[in-house]
């Protein structure tokens, strides 16, 4: 992105969004990322659910300063935590910016609760203590609840700075997602909340 707005909203007909995503609560025209000056800025465009930023809403039609790794939720209507959320990340030597999409249309994962406003995770209602990766990574798993994520889209939302895929070994993954079963699982040595499937990646289950 230069000096083009980046739109970011839901595919329907006639409508193809810069950033496109696949949920109801995600308005056709959601919000837009422009050039300010020297920075980027997002700004909400009247979206019926509402944008967050960093956990914060946003008011519609006022421009908010974006910074690296800023966090932007979508869908995020009072009450309900943001159905998408994407990492906003900006080239440190030239004007560009690139999102990843670390959480995207999602069902709901009943005995899950995360307070993105809080960085806080509820299991079966009771508080959980959880690191920063560990968070990072419940956020992928969720924004794909019900389906596999696979190893590529598990480090690109629990690694973002990592230079490519490779430089994060498969042993990582797997030491990661153990010590989060430890603390979402009812009986860890047989999960039933964070499954794998050998070749394809993990599932968090419904």
């Amino acid at each position: 992105m230069t000096e083009k707005a980046m739109l970011i909203g839901r595919v329907a007909t006639g409508n193809s969004p810069d950033i496109a995503l696949h949920d109801e609560y995600v308005s056709r025209r959601h919000a837009e990322i422009t050039v300010d000056g020297n920075h980027f800025v997002l700004r909400d465009l009247n979206s019926t659910n509402g944008t967050t930023l960093d956990g914060l809403s946003v008011e519609p039609g006022k421009s908010y300063q974006l910074k690296n790794d800023s966090l932007i939720g979508l869908g995020a209507a009072l009450g309900v935590e943001a159905r998408a959320i994407l990492r906003f990340k900006e080239s440190p030597t030239v004007s560009t910016a690139r999102m990843i999409a670390i959480a995207g249309g999602t069902g709901v994962v009943t005995w899950l609760r995360i307070d993105n406003e809080k960085g806080e995770v509820w299991v079966d209602g009771k508080l959980v203590s959880v690191s920063k990766k560990e968070y990072d990574l419940l956020l992928c798993l969720r924004g794909k609840a019900g389906k596999v994520c696979d190893r590529d889209e598990l480090i690109a939302g629990v690694w973002p700075d990592a230079v490519n895929s490779a430089g994060v070994s498969d042993a990582a993954i797997d030491q990661l997602v153990h010590r989060l079963r430890l603390k979402i699982e009812p009986d860890p040595v047989q999960p039933k909340r964070l499954t794998s499937k050998k070749g394809f990646g993990y599932t968090l289950i419904l």
